[in-house]
């Protein structure tokens, strides 16, 4: 697990944990980090993450992918897309396409701030970035509805997955929305039909044995926690429910699976605690943080060469200093984490 702090003056901005023992393995300090500025990290793919850095208005901060094991920072190019002056919502997506042995970043651009009563007035603007050609290529589709999260909270397969909603009249209509980040395409899930009370969901996603897991409220009660597996047969996409958990005693939000199927939930003063599905208990982590600072992706470290794409590294090196990286421990399994972005008015939407 890695933990990462935005905060304006921390100069070490991501502690790594063990993923098995929770217990702190070592500090890490992005490589650009300026006491004056802050950063975002908005996804993590094969031991590589994306950021923002400095935080300004995230349509025209600088984005970078960064690898804390060898040390490589890359910093993406500039679209060629002009942005407006104006507030605006922008969606990230990030990750590793393993049929084209590269890296992707999606960005979706909306012309406003986002509306959860209102479709989006204009369409918004489409592009993805390409690790290996350096450069963004506008996607020609139209969007009707808001992705309601600023990073993507799931990446498997090659596909990115958020949460979007519609509006129907007074109701409305949340669902799941995936980017193919090899065809550049957009599809529409289904939420699980039991899942649904008024059509809003209060949930997250999370990955684990490559599989998408949906952690929602049921509409019986806020108190329990029901995670649905999603699989695929010859109809589509179909839910399965795997199992309930019962927060009644706390209220807590689950973040992820760790690596033997247990859940680390996030209270809202920012503890963790970490639930087995097998004895159905909970045990405290004695970690603490800023509730609105924590946020979990699966790590592994790996030694790919940012420059090269996603190539590891070669037997000989030019002499173009990479040669000067200090680490090249290649296996250590975590999370990583920052900055979950909040809406009140749906509570926490991932």
């Amino acid at each position: 697990m890695l933990s990462c702090n935005s905060d304006v003056g921390e100069k070490e901005c991501c502690t790594l944990f063990c993923d098995e023992t929770f217990t702190k393995h070592k500090k890490l300090e992005f490589p650009l980090w300026e006491s004056t500025k802050s950063f975002e990290v908005f996804g993590c793919c094969n031991g590589v993450l994306f950021l923002l850095y400095p935080i300004a208005p995230r349509s025209g901060c600088n984005m970078y992918f960064w690898n804390p094991a060898t040390k490589i920072v890359k910093n993406v190019s500039s679209s060629i897309v002009q942005l407006p002056d104006v507030p605006v919502h922008v969606v990230f997506g990030f990750g590793c396409v393993p049929k084209l042995d590269e890296y992707k970043v999606v960005r979706i651009l909306y012309s406003e701030q986002m509306n959860l009563t209102d479709p989006p007035k204009l369409p918004p603007i489409v592009e993805v970035y390409s690790l290996k050609t350096d450069s963004w290529t506008k996607i020609e589709v139209d969007l009707s509805y808001f992705i309601t999260s600023h990073m993507a909270k799931a990446f498997l397969d090659g596909s990115i997955y958020w949460v979007a909603r519609k509006v129907n009249e007074t109701l409305y209509d949340d669902f799941i929305v995936s980017f193919d980040m090899a065809d550049h395409v957009f599809e529409e899930i289904k939420l699980p039909k039991s899942c649904l009370d008024d059509g809003a969901l209060t949930g997250s996603f999370s990955v684990f044995c490559d599989s998408l897991y949906l952690f929602v409220h049921g509409p019986e009660s806020l108190d329990w926690w029901h995670i649905w597996l999603m699989k695929e047969d010859c109809s589509g996409k179909v839910w399965c429910h795997q199992f309930k958990i019962d927060c009644s005693f706390k209220i807590s939000w689950p973040l992820c699976f760790i690596k033997n199927g247990e859940v680390i939930f996030e209270s809202i003063e920012g503890d963790l605690s970490l639930y087995d599905p097998m004895n159905q208990q909970f045990q405290d982590l004695h970690f603490q943080g800023n509730p609105e600072m924590i946020e979990l992706f699966a790590y592994k470290e790996s030694l790919v060469l940012l420059d090269l794409g996603t190539k590891s590294w070669p037997s000989k090196f030019p002499d173009d200093g990479n040669e000067k990286v200090e680490s090249q421990t290649q296996s250590q399994e975590s999370f990583t984490g920052r900055g979950r972005q909040r809406n009140v008015h749906m509570k926490k939407i991932c």
